[in-house]
């Protein structure tokens, strides 16, 4: 029968060995840890055994010992250290939860990034897209002088008794002719006094005639672009001359004289 008695007994030679089990020895390190938060001096001692490096065997002994001294059994201690072993689960828990968060958080940001860039993006292509458009409309658009070098002849107003509806540009026959614009042909052929004729009209409604052509190099319903080459001077129908004969007639409406017309669309005679 052992000298020892009650509380104070001392632990089996085999209980300790048991319990110095590697396998235990860290839930039981655990179990002093919260001792120390808890049961003042004696969790304490057993923390402070827990904090010495190379100790982790003695430091279970002594956090089990110290477990079954306040609760009398070693049922007790190793249901302590498996409360630890929860209280451990439960924080690696909630690490990990932290951490996927904080990876949720950096992906939502770098998936912000990515839109913002995105957007960028896609507003720059936007707006080239409309500068390349503008860019077009206004080349379409564009105003070009009929002939090259033009020499004015005769101007606009009353001529042997009747209205000379344009003005005349001296050229030798041949002279390229050139549309003034964006446009379509809506007459291209014999116009009578007026010899070889082709008549433009514009994109703003304007329509041009030409007359006196030697040739006609475009056909009526045909498509032209500011400068594309129409035909050619002459010296067709009731001419003195070989020249251009050109008139103006705002939205097709009666002639104005083209040097004011010219003018205000930025072409110099």
């Amino acid at each position: 029968m052992s000298r020892y008695t009650g509380r104070h007994a001392a632990a089996r030679p085999g209980t300790l060995r048991r319990l110095g089990d590697p396998r235990i020895a860290a839930p039981i390190a655990a179990a002093g840890l919260v001792l120390a938060a808890t049961s003042g001096s004696l969790g304490a001692d057993a923390a402070s055994a827990a904090a010495a490096p190379g100790t982790q065997a003695s430091v279970s002994s002594a956090a089990v010992q110290a477990l079954a001294d306040r609760s009398g059994t070693r049922e007790a201690a190793v249901a302590a250290a498996a409360s630890i072993d929860t209280a451990g689960e439960l924080a690696a828990d909630a690490t990990r939860e932290q951490s996927t968060v904080r990876a949720q958080r950096t992906a939502e940001r770098q998936a912000l990034v990515v839109k913002k860039a995105k957007e960028a993006a896609k507003k720059k292509a936007e707006a080239k897209k409309k500068a390349a458009a503008a860019a077009r409309i206004k080349a379409a658009h564009a105003w070009v002088s009929p002939i090259k070098n033009p020499r004015l002849t005769s101007g606009f107003g009353a001529r042997w008794g009747r209205l000379h509806a344009g003005l005349d540009f001296g050229a030798v026959v041949g002279t390229p002719l050139r549309s003034l614009s964006t446009g379509t042909v809506t007459e291209a052929g014999w116009g009578g006094g007026y010899g070889q004729k082709v008549e433009i009209t514009y994109w703003d409604g304007t329509v041009s005639y030409f007359a006196h052509m030697s040739v006609i190099s475009v056909t009526k319903g045909q498509k032209v672009t500011p400068g594309m080459i129409v035909g050619k001077s002459g010296n067709t129908g009731h001419s003195t001359g070989p020249h251009l004969h050109l008139e103006i007639h705002p939205g097709g409406g009666g002639p104005v004289d083209p040097r004011g017309w010219l003018a205000k669309h930025g072409l110099k005679l």
